[in-house]
């Protein structure tokens, strides 16, 4: 089974990369800066585009059985469109080369949680308002498509191992410490891949 990952160069898609290849899976990675995917295998394949170029994602999407996204816009909070237009750009190469399985990452921060620190409540929803809003539109897209989509929606990430004592919660927030680390994250994506027990659903993951 091949799998094409977005993002791979980043923080969580550096880990997906990893994980999948341990996993057994040959794994596609996509991005705009190859060598910084930092790994090596014989069932590896690196390649370079932009998400937001339909002509680097459509070729891409051949010969691959799933779709894991780990976009995101690192330290820059300003206006974006690389979720929604990026989603855009992913959905229309799936139904091109009829793959419908996509698991995807966003952010708690695209559904309200009562119980969220004080901080973040009150700083950081502020600060990363432009990134959530673009990410609600990409899930938007995802509602109206017929893929077979999850969203993975974390808190603060963390560096560091895997724990493996997070929570999933089907529509809404998960965990009481509003952070989960990378590498629990992405372990939860590539298993949810092929488990598919949320699928066209949303669900929050943290400690």
């Amino acid at each position: 089974m091949k799998i094409l990952v977005f993002g791979a160069s980043g923080p969580t898609g550096r880990e997906v990369v990893t994980q999948a290849i341990d996993a057994g899976y040959e794994v596609r990675a996509f991005a705009r800066r190859p060598a910084a995917v930092g790994a090596w295998s014989p069932r590896l394949e690196l390649v370079q585009g932009d998400v937001l170029e339909w002509g680097h994602v459509g070729p891409a999407m051949r010969g691959v059985d799933a779709v894991i996204s780990a976009l995101g816009t690192g330290r820059d909070f300003g206006e974006t469109n690389l979720f929604s237009d990026g989603f855009a750009a992913i959905l229309w190469a799936m139904a091109e080369a009829h793959v419908r399985r996509f698991v995807c990452v966003t952010s708690a921060g695209t559904i309200e949680d009562p119980n969220e620190p004080f901080w973040y409540r009150t700083g950081g929803r502020w600060m990363a308002r432009h990134v959530y809003a673009d990410q609600r539109r990409a899930e938007e897209r995802l509602r109206a498509s017929d893929s077979d989509w999850t969203i993975v929606r974390p808190p603060r990430l963390l560096d560091g191992p895997k724990r493996g004592d997070y929570k999933i919660v089907k529509d809404g927030p998960a965990g009481k410490s509003y952070e989960v680390s990378r590498a629990d994250l992405a372990e939860f994506m590539v298993a949810e891949m092929m488990a598919m027990k949320y699928v066209r659903a949303a669900v929050g993951i943290g400690y």
